[in-house]
């Protein structure tokens, strides 16, 4: 009967233990499927951004100037080509994207483009366009950085606000998730958190409005920047410079630019 007594109690032990790693067991695969308890799955368990988007304006004070100056959306390029209207310091293709409307400039690694003109940018102007991004994950894109400079020309790679020339330079950070914005004119450079993280399979549109000295970027509605960015009278001419380099198979695309005089 002892010998009994002590084999029932063994066996309730080993099934007590048995049970707690059973649980424990669910809970950590429920945790790598569902995210954290608490979580809706969109947090850093489910592989995205827990970085707020910045503040929303209460009214989104971003207006299209009203006389149409220069645009391009590629339609009548040929694929496989760079744009009639384009220059760049490298190269670059028009594509089209599966299950997404229209005609892109496909941007080829360590490669800035311009308008392929030598008419600076008007007084007081809007710009927008759109970038298409596709990566595994996001922070396979580099840094892609877009602004104005002084000159147009297309001899070099911009990298940023204070070389080759440029003006100003607004760069998309996917690895940091913020978004830097830089003027060798004035002096500013700041950073913002941007949850970048969320957009490797996306369209962001970008809104710029220049008025004099003052230059104001929106990147999907959030406001980036509003200040001085600009000496008085600065001449200036638009780029766009791709990621220095791509992780996998990610890339990224331009297309739909505006720009219209105020």
């Amino acid at each position: 009967m002892l010998t009994a007594g002590m084999t029932q109690a063994q066996a309730q032990f080993l099934k007590r233990l048995q049970q707690k790693l059973e649980d424990k067991v669910d809970k950590k695969v429920d945790g790598m499927i569902n995210g954290p308890k608490g979580s809706s799955g969109t947090g850093s368990a489910a592989g995205k951004s827990t970085k707020p988007l910045p503040k929303l304006e209460e009214v989104y004070s971003f207006v299209p100037g009203r006389s149409l100056y220069f645009a391009d959306n590629f339609a009548t390029d040929a694929a496989g080509r760079m744009p009639r209207q384009w220059k760049s310091s490298g190269g670059g293709s028009i594509v089209t994207v599966p299950d997404v409307p229209g005609k892109w400039l496909a941007l080829a690694p360590r490669t800035t483009y311009r308008i392929d003109s030598i008419l600076a940018m008007p007084g007081n102007f809007t710009v927008e366009f759109d970038i298409l991004t596709r990566s595994t994950q996001a922070k396979d894109i580099g840094a892609l950085v877009f602004g104005f400079a002084r000159d147009n020309s297309n001899r070099s790679y911009i990298q940023d606000a204070y070389n080759d020339n440029a003006i100003t330079g607004t760069q998309l950070h996917f690895w940091n998730e913020d978004v830097n914005n830089a003027s060798s004119d004035t002096k500013i450079n700041n950073s913002l958190e941007y949850p970048l993280s969320n957009y490797g399979n996306t369209v962001l549109h970008v809104s710029m409005s220049i008025e004099g000295e003052n230059m104001r970027v929106y990147l999907n509605r959030s406001k980036l920047v509003d200040t001085r960015m600009f000496k008085t009278n600065t001449i200036k001419y638009f780029y766009l410079s791709a990621p220095y380099d791509y992780e996998g198979e990610a890339m990224a695309y331009f297309s739909n630019l505006v720009i219209s005089k105020l």
